[in-house]
Formats: C-alpha cells, sequence, structure tokens
C-alpha cells in the first residue's frame, strides 16, 4: 500500500511541473504575451526608461528563463536587438508597438464615448481587444471617433505616422495650494489607486483646488468636495491651470446643437437636483461624455430630440437640454483639449 501511495505522489509531482512549465511555454508561444512584451518595450523607450529582460519577466508574469527563450522569438522575427543588457525595439518593434498602442487608447475611447461600461472596467477590456485589431480597423475607428487626441485617461493617442502630443499637466503633488487647476491625465495603473481616484471623482475634466498639504496627504476641493487623499494617489494625477470660470449661463447646452452635431459635456446646471439629475447622470450625461443629436420630433417644433450618448439614443425636452452644458468639439472632430 506505501509502495502505491509513493508512486501515485511521484506521477502528481511530475504532472504538476509538465503543468507549470506547459503553461508557460504555451504562453510565451502566444501572440498576445509577445504583443503584451512589444508594448512594454515600446513604452519604455518612448518614456526613456531602460527595457530589461528582469523587468519584463516581472510585467509579464514569466520566469527569467521563459523571457529569455519568449526574447529569443522575438529576435528571431527582428522585433527586437539586445543593447549590452538593454533590450530595443527595432523599427519593425516600434512599428507593431505604435499599432498596438493606438489600437489600445482608440478602443478605450470608443467604449468611453459609445458605450456604458465604467471607466474602472476600459483599461482591462482595452487589453484584450488590441491584439484583434487591424490597422484598418484602427483607420476606421479612428475615423468613426472623429480622430481623437487622447484617450479617456489623458493619455495622448498618437497618430498612425508617430506624430505624438505633447504631455500636459503636472502631479498634483507639485501644485501649489489654493490654486484652481483641471484634472487632465489619471494613471491607469496600478488599478487599485485607480479605482480610488474615480470614487473621489478624480477624473479628466474634474475641478481641483488643494486646500491644505501635508507629507502623508492632500485635502482637496474636487468640483465642490471635500476630499483627503494620500500622496501616492496625488503623484497619479495630473492637473493645469483651471480655466477662467464661465458665467452664469455657459456658451452651450446640448439644445443648441443642430442635427448630426457632437459635443462634449461638461456638466448639468446646478439648477437640476435629486432624482432628475440623479436620472441625467444614470442616463449617461457625465462630464466628459460625447453626445450628438441624432433626430427631432415632428411634433412640437422639434420637440423633443433624441441624442445620442454612450451607444443609447436618448429623448430629451429642450427643457431638459437647456440644462446639459457642453463644448463643441472641433471641425477635425478631434478632442477640445480640456
Amino acid at each position: 500500500m506505501g509502495a502505491h501511495v509513493f508512486i501515485w505522489l511521484i506521477v502528481v509531482l511530475v504532472l504538476l511541473w509538465v503543468g507549470k512549465h506547459g503553461w508557460e511555454e504555451y504562453r510565451i508561444r502566444r501572440r498576445s504575451t509577445l504583443e503584451d512584451a512589444i508594448k512594454y518595450l515600446y513604452d519604455c523607450e518612448e518614456h526613456h526608461r531602460y527595457g530589461v529582460p528582469e523587468a519584463l519577466a516581472g510585467k509579464l508574469g514569466l520566469s527569467t528563463r521563459a523571457t529569455l527563450r519568449l526574447l529569443h522569438r522575438m529576435a528571431q522575427r527582428n522585433l527586437i536587438r539586445f543593447c549590452g543588457n538593454r533590450v530595443c525595439l527595432t523599427p519593425a518593434g516600434k512599428a507593431l508597438g505604435l499599432q498596438l498602442l493606438r489600437a489600445h487608447r482608440l478602443w478605450e475611447r470608443y467604449l468611453s464615448d459609445y458605450t456604458d461600461v465604467p471607466l474602472r472596467e476600459i483599461h482591462r477590456l482595452a487589453d484584450k481587444r488590441e491584439h484583434t485589431l487591424t490597422q484598418e480597423d484602427l483607420q476606421t475607428l479612428e475615423a468613426t471617433l472623429g480622430h481623437p487626441r487622447r484617450d479617456p485617461h489623458g493619455d495622448p493617442i498618437p497618430r498612425e505616422s508617430g506624430e505624438w502630443m505633447a504631455e500636459v499637466g503636472v502631479p498634483l503633488t507639485d501644485w501649489p495650494v489654493g490654486q484652481p487647476a483641471r484634472v487632465v491625465h489619471v494613471e491607469d495603473e496600478p488599478e487599485d489607486l485607480f479605482a480610488q481616484a474615480l470614487a473621489e471623482g478624480l477624473i479628466p475634466g474634474a475641478d481641483v483646488v488643494i486646500l491644505e498639504s501635508k507629507p502623508e496627504g492632500l485635502h482637496l476641493k474636487v468640483d465642490g468636495n471635500d476630499v483627503w487623499i494620500a500622496s501616492i494617489l496625488a503623484a497619479q494625477v495630473h492637473v493645469i491651470a483651471a480655466p477662467a470660470r464661465v458665467e452664469e449661463t455657459p456658451p452651450m447646452s446640448l439644445a443648441d446643437l443642430t442635427r448630426g452635431e457632437r459635443a462634449r459635456v461638461i456638466g448639468i446646471s446646478r439648477e437640476i437636483r435629486g432624482l432628475l439629475r440623479r436620472r441625467l447622470l444614470d442616463l449617461g450625461f457625465t462630464r466628459g461624455a460625447i453626445v450628438q443629436e441624432v433626430l427631432e420630433s415632428a411634433f412640437g417644433r422639434g420637440d423633443p430630440r433624441a441624442y445620442r450618448v454612450r451607444g443609447t439614443l436618448i429623448a430629451l425636452r429642450r427643457e431638459q437640454a437647456e440644462h446639459i452644458y457642453a463644448e463643441p468639439l472641433t471641425d477635425e472632430g478631434g478632442d477640445v483639449t480640456p
């Protein structure tokens, strides 16, 4: 009986060893793993950091041995070359890295503008979808979205030519106390910090004032609400000087749109309170949402009108649309810089 138990134990250990190494071998042969490695190395080069095998292994969750085999495959395909102890992308590797980054950020923009997927989920979904989009898909998607300049987190979306917008903003930790600011970028990794930022209302377009700064954190006013955040979270948030406040009546509301025209929501009038305000927010008329008028009623002088927001058609009466403030998109269809 003891011998049988010993044999079964050996068999189980062998199967576990084969399973572990077999799964790792499967992972390094997947196209998505190779492309994740390319995107990581591309990000390193764009931010003037060194791409080294050890850091890549940690990013992909692979052993050092498996990572070296993956790098060997990438070198055979002329996607990388070794620069001393660093890994450098070849022109072909940079082209693939650019395509993957564009796919990721354009898909995030699509999910944010045309679906009701929560902002905290779109990064994970775009990580999967980026591997399936071809150059032709990206050209079509970019045109459909109106050639946006930034993703929902505020990161620039590079053009197909490789042209980049300049980075904007400084970390909230470096912003002076008492000076009004506007959020232009929030790092979407690590996920737990990004989720905290969302919970506190720190999204691109939010207005912020630092009331008090301490080594352990900041006391903020975020769109009128008191918030305390840790310094590690504040460093994830980038801001610029807030534009001059609009007067009592902003220059544009959804009621000013003509058929086919698009605009970005910047807020809801303070006159709209309680359940009606909650309903408009639940319908998708949140700050940053892209709205397009698509249909006017044949009755009542075109009232109500149908608006497309986050992939859904919503009917609003003019008196409701007048209280949803918006900013126009540029003639080229790109975003208006916050």
